[in-house]
Order: structure tokens, then C-alpha cells, then sequence
């Protein structure tokens, strides 16, 4: 799924809760997909019902880092989502397919 949001807070929060529903309903029910998710803050023009730009493709490429159960977003997105209640790891710099800069991601701890 590609999700947008205006505050970059929110996304971080609705992907928290995302992971930890899932999380409850393995528990719960003895399954549930291990999601991984990635954040990125960016510009994107509206293309019909999607969106389009670079900042789109990058934001791709940031959650193809994720493993199983992961949420990392880049450095961005976490400046620009403020001060949050969450353990971050050590920001590490990844090389993104077709994009030209290495972008700084962190894994977000949701648990």
C-alpha cells in the first residue's frame, strides 16, 4: 500500500499501530502477515488517484529496506515528525536504486 499523510507524526504513529495490530493478532489468532513498512517525507504530485515524483520513488526504495515486522523511515521523516516516544536506532546511510544521494534511515522501535 502507498499512504500519504499531511503531518509526518501521523504517518509515524499509524505505522506503529499498524505493526503492533498485527502483532496482537498473531498473538490473538496465530497468524497474521509479517508487514514491513517504510517512511518518507517528500513532495508528491497527485497523478489521478496516485501520486507521482521522485520523492515517491524514494520513498519505495526506503521501504524495500524494511525486513518482516520492520519500520524505518528516513532521517526526514523523523526531523519532521518532531520528538517521539519510540527508540531509534543509529542512522545509517543506504544506497537507493536510481537514486543518486545515499538517504539516512533509521529503524523505528514500535514494540
Amino acid at each position: 500500500f502507498f499512504v500519504t499523510f499531511d503531518v509526518a507524526a501521523d504517518a509515524v504513529n499509524c505505522a506503529v499501530a499498524i505493526q503492533r495490530r498485527l502483532k496482537a493478532h498473531r498473538r490473538e489468532h496465530g497468524f497474521a502477515p509479517l508487514v514491513r513498512i517504510g517512511l518518507h517525507s517528500a513532495e508528491a504530485s497527485p497523478h489521478g488517484s496516485d501520486y507521482a515524483g521522485h520523492g515517491v520513488h524514494i520513498a519505495a526504495r526506503v521501504a524495500a529496506q524494511a525486513q518482516g515486522e520492520e519500520l524505518v523511515a528516513s532521517s526526514a521523516t523523523l526531523d519532521a515528525a518532531g520528538p517521539l516516544d519510540l527508540p531509534l536506532s543509529e542512522p545509517r546511510l543506504v544506497k537507493l536504486k536510481g537514486v543518486a544521494e545515499p538517504v539516512e534511515i533509521r529503524s523505528v522501535a514500535w514494540e
